[in-house]
This record gives C-alpha cells, structure tokens and sequence, in this order.
C-alpha cells in the first residue's frame, strides 16, 4: 500500500501543469467524462494519463462499450480514434517498436526481457499476453499502479493461476519497473502531414523476393485518405491495388486495400516524406511484405541497395533503389576504398540504378557505397558464405477456427551469415537467399503422425494450414489436427550446398486476439 501512495504521489507531480487536450464538443469529453471526471485542470483522468496505439484504444473504448455500457452510434469509434490519436497516441519511435502488433496478424517475434528486472516483470505479466501490448503504452506512475487492481477486477482467478508466486506483489514490483522503463512523458503534438501525391514505394516479401512500384494518395478530408497504385515483383508477377486509408495521429497509417481482389491491411508510420511499414495478406492468399515509400523533392533519396552484400569472386549485379538519383557511370561508383571492381553501371528504372560488381576482399568487412558522391549505404563484403539460418527458428502456425477465426500461416527464410573477422565474435549476418523447404517428421513420441495431418510448406517457406481446428477421428484418441514438425531448408551457391533447420508448431485458432 505505502509502494501504491508513493507512486500516486509521483504520478500527481508529472502530471501537474499540462493543458488538457479535449474542450468541451469533443467526443471524448461527452463519452468519457461521465465516468473519469474532469480534474480542476480540466484534465479527463486515465484518458490523459497514457498515450498508446490506435489499436489499444480500440481495445479500451470496445472494453467500455462492452463492460460498462458507453453508448457507441454509427461512426463515433472512427471519431473517438481519431480525437484521441491527436495527443494521446505514441511517437513514431515509440509506435515502431511495437509495429509487429499494428496488424493484428500472427507475428513471429520472440520477446525476450531485457534485463533481470524485466525477466522478472515478464513472469507476472507475459504470459497471458504479450510483452508488446506492455511495450504499446506510455504512462503516469499512477496509471501503472491501477493496473493491478484493473487485473483483479477484469481476471479475478489471476492471483490462483499464478500461485506459484505472490501475484499482487509481484505485479506491483513490475508495474513500478514498468512506471520506470515507460513513462508518459509529455502528450504527442500531431502535425499536419501533406500525404497527397505520388509516391515510389519499396518493398519486400519473404520468400518472394524484393518488388517496387508506386502509391498514389488523395486526401479525402476528416484524416481519411484514397490509395492506389501497382507493383512489380523480382519473380517478373506485377500487381495493382487500391482502397482507402486512415492517418492517426498524423503519423500512423491503416490501409485497407485489394491487392488483385484480395483484401489487405498494412500498418505504417509518417516520417517527413518517408513512409515505412507493412502490407499483410490473410491465408489463403498469406504473405507479409514491408515497404519503404519515397516521395520526389528533386534531392536524392535512397531507399536501399540489393541485395546489400558481396561474395569474394563473384561477379554481382547490385540494384541501388530510391527516388530522384543521378545517372551514373562505372567512374562514378566508389565502394570507399574497398577491393571491389566496378564492371558496369547503368540505369534500369525512373527509380533504380544496376551496378555490375566484383569484390576480391579476403576479409569480412563494410563498404560505404556512394555514387557521383552521393551516400547509397553500406554494403558486406564477405569473403564467402559459411552457413545460413532458418527464421523464425520456431513457427507458430494457427489452424482455422471458423469464419470469424481464419487459418494464419508462417513464412520461413533462410538467411545467409558469413565468418566474422575477430575470433569469438558472432557470425555476421548477410541477408536473406533463396533457399527451398520442405517438411520432415520431429519424432517426439511413439507412432508420431504429425507429418500426415500437416499438409506440406511452399518451395519458398511459406506454410498455411489446410485443417481445421476439431478432433480427428482418424487419429490415436481423435486427437487434434496440430502438431510439431521439421522444417528444413538447402540452398546451393557455387559448388557449396548449405542446410539448415527450424521446426513448425501448428496449433489452435486465436479465440482472444484481444490479449495480444
């Protein structure tokens, strides 16, 4: 108790002084103040003591619509978003940390903590959802302490599930780490972007590759935007696609397009005149891609250079992308005195450049890359490529749980890495290949059938379950179609075959996305 009053006492000081956000006509004040009264300041409580994401305060104004019974009309989630987005919503930084939650799609990131601190705030709290939904927060000392009291109210059985531990203390220690590690700060300022235009977009999609194209968008007044544009990928397949999208805060983006006749969303944060995020398809047309989107200012700008290493020996042609760049000569691309011989260069889009190169490094090292003096990056020299490594290491596949509960799928990669330089220093990686997969059994007990239920992976890594989430007769005890298998990958480069493995767990639907 005497923690919860020190923490209050801290929280009535940070908070002291700032200027609430919503007069009187706004939204938020007519639907929250009800409840949460306004302070002498004018301050709505616990509104104006946290900043998070537009998909956490979707969660929050669903939880009181549902829970508490605030009246929603046709519109006012958009309204209320939006209103709240303005000031108390996270920085661009802030929102990228937690980008892999933006989509609500299954993520293949592995939290792990920190710190002994925060291993230790993990085992009270991550395990009934994500550290990233934590991560996805920014408050007062006082609204992290109410967290506990929140958790025994929504999940009174907590402090039995946990009972290997004293949970409120535990939860206590954490949220004081939590107050600590992710204060509110200050409420966001949201500018006034001007998305509309044409902009040159560059992305990649795992296990297909890298693709550009270009992204048209007209402003459709009330922070709602038209979008449209066209791709064309590596693989020589080109798509189109257009839909609407959503700016909140004036920084985070929320489209939601038809890529082709398939329904898409992407999640991305505005930069000045870089946009960057990512597109995800849902199974059974599942893929992921992330981009980066560039606008013509009449200054060179580049997006990237592929791929972005070098092999010792091998003639390479490398693509340095990005808008507004210069015409080049081979006497016009330096590699910062590194042994690379440039054969060629020459342009191949409005918005790419190819090089033709050789490196005949004979150690590991970095390459800045110019050309005409412009700054195009770095690239790896490596003298050759000593293993690769499937990513995710572990897949987590969910099988379909009915119409509302679709299948969700995993993409693997095989990432090359080369030796480091320094003995007992990490092996460098390189970047993605095109390795092919294939399924194998993982023996875990006596007559394991997993292999057979599983269906097969994509020549390029990409796997979605066919089976439904439901007792299978056809199985010892009609057990569940889920199960653990081997994932294995080769890719050949020269006369070397390089062979790695990842295992792939498919397992129920996501019946409580909103935990995440």
């Amino acid at each position: 108790m005497r923690r919860r009053l020190a923490l209050v006492t801290l929280a009535l000081a940070a908070a002291a002084g700032g200027a609430h956000a919503f007069d009187r006509d706004s939204l938020v004040r007519r639907k929250c103040a009800g409840c949460h009264e306004p302070a002498a300041d004018g301050r709505i409580p616990r509104v104006e003591d946290m900043r998070t994401t537009p998909e956490e305060w979707t969660v929050i104004v669903d939880r009181m619509r549902r829970l508490h019974g605030m009246p929603l009309g046709a519109g006012e989630m958009d309204r209320l978003l939006k209103e709240l987005s303005a000031t108390q919503i996270l920085a661009p930084d802030e929102q990228r940390a937690v980008a892999y939650l933006s989509l609500w799609h299954n993520a293949q990131v592995v939290e792990a903590p920190a710190d002994e601190a925060e291993a230790k705030a993990y085992a009270a709290c991550v395990r009934c959802h994500t550290a990233g939904k934590i991560l996805s927060y920014r408050m007062t000392p006082q609204a992290w302490a109410k967290l506990a009291d929140f958790h025994l109210y929504i999940v009174p059985t907590v402090v039995f599930q946990m009972r290997e531990m004293r949970w409120v203390e535990e939860a206590e220690a954490a949220l004081a780490h939590f107050a600590r590690k992710l204060p509110y700060g200050s409420a966001w300022q949201a500018p006034r972007p001007d998305l509309a235009g044409t902009w040159a977009v560059f992305g990649y999609a795992p296990g297909r590759g890298p693709w550009r194209g270009e992204v048209r968008l007209a402003d459709a007044g009330n922070g709602e935007w038209k979008i449209d544009g066209h791709a064309a990928h590596a693989d020589g397949m080109s798509e189109s696609f257009a839909g609407e999208a959503t700016l909140y805060g004036g920084h985070a983006l929320r489209t939601r397009t038809r890529n082709d006749g398939v329904d898409t969303r992407g999640a991305f944060v505005v930069d000045g005149g870089r946009i960057g995020g990512e597109w995800h398809r849902p199974a059974p047309d599942f893929r992921t891609s992330r981009s980066t989107w560039l606008r013509a200012s009449g200054t060179p700008q580049v997006a990237r250079v592929w791929p972005a290493f070098l092999v010792t020996g091998e003639r390479t042609r490398l693509t340095v992308e990005g808008v507004d760049l210069p015409d080049v000569t081979a006497a016009d691309v330096r590699f910062a005195g590194a042994p690379v011989r440039v054969h060629a260069a020459r342009r191949v889009a409005p918005t790419a450049v190819e090089l033709v190169v050789t490196s005949s490094a004979a150690h590991l090292a970095t390459a800045a890359l110019t050309l005409r003096g412009l700054d195009a990056g770095t690239v790896t020299l490596a003298p050759a490529i000593d293993h690769i490594a499937v990513v995710p290491p572990l897949g987590r596949a969910r099988m379909s749980g009915g119409t509302h509960y679709p299948a969700e799928g995993v993409q693997f990669e095989a990432i090359a890495y080369a030796k480091p330089a320094r003995r007992g220093a990490k092996p460098v990686a390189l970047g993605p290949v095109a390795a092919t997969f294939r399924l194998a059994e993982a023996t875990t007990r006596p007559g394991d059938d997993d292999l057979t239920w599983l269906g097969t992976i994509a020549p390029n890594g990409s796997y979605v379950p066919h089976v439904d989430y439901a007792p299978n007769p056809r199985r010892a005890y009609q057990g569940e179609n889920s199960g653990l298998v081997k994932v294995l990958a080769r890719y050949r480069r020269g006369e070397r075959t390089h062979e790695a493995s990842a295992e792939l767990i498919v397992t129920v639907p996501d019946y409580i996305a909103r935990l995440r």
